[in-house]
């Protein structure tokens, strides 16, 4: 019950702030500051292990903390329902930016080693978790979450793949720094925004579970596509 209270609270944040202007912070990559960069460590997060489905203008929000109660527990179950059909084990999202991530990085010319992190792990935890017994240039702190997300009630769920990503070199120096989503687009959101392909389109929760291996691939397919972006934004000279 507790939890459901702290979605509801959360809702009714969402819906009053939903019409502003969300800042991030930004810092975009130096190439040549950073040319001494040759090895990376990446962080992992643990697994997903449930998958929301949230509709951000839930008719339920307009009746402040109660109708934010009855707007989280549908919320809830439709997520049950999202989890149950693509699987958390099949779907493994945060393992997936990892395997991409390092791949794209390689690419670029880069070594990188990856440091699995607690779950919910704060910016130092995940420093240290990350250089304990391990040598680098710089590491670079990877938190990504998936989800499936409806502006109200009769609109489509659309995927939603957020990345938050920061670099620091050995000494702590922030290289790089930045937010990239993916699908469904926030309104005066300051991210930068990939747009997902229009098959990953569901007109309600009963589609979205219809056919999991489609519904799987909107999220996987933002999952790649923003490790492309980062392995872009950090290519070297």
């Amino acid at each position: 019950m507790h939890s459901m209270k702290k979605l509801a609270a959360a809702l009714v944040v969402a819906g009053a702030v939903s019409g502003c202007a969300v800042q991030v912070p930004r810092q975009a990559f130096n190439a040549a500051a950073a040319s001494h960069i040759k090895t990376v460590v990446v962080t992992q997060s643990p697994n997903q292990d449930k998958y929301e489905a949230a509709v951000l203008g839930h008719p339920g929000m307009s009746f402040g903390l109660i109708g934010g109660l009855v707007a989280a527990a549908d919320i809830s179950a439709k997520s049950t329902k999202l989890t149950n059909a693509i699987g958390a084990d099949e779907t493994k999202l945060q393992e997936r930016m990892t395997v991409r991530l390092t791949e794209r990085l390689k690419e670029s010319g880069y070594d990188v080693q990856v440091a699995t992190v607690p779950k919910d792990a704060k910016e130092d935890q995940a420093l240290a978790a990350a250089r304990e017994g391990r040598r680098s240039d710089a590491v670079l702190l990877v938190n990504v979450v998936g989800a499936y997300w409806a502006a109200g009630p009769s609109t489509d769920y659309f995927p939603r793949v957020l990345l938050k990503v920061k670099e620091l070199d050995s000494s702590g120096k922030t290289l790089y720094e930045d937010t990239i989503t993916y699908g469904y687009a926030m309104a005066n959101s300051q991210t930068v925004h990939l747009a997902s392909d229009p098959k990953y389109r569901f007109k309600d929760i009963d589609v979205l579970i219809a056919d999991p291996e489609l519904t799987r691939n909107g999220l996987f397919e933002g999952v790649d596509a923003v490790a492309t972006q980062v392995a872009a934004d950090l290519k070297k000279l």
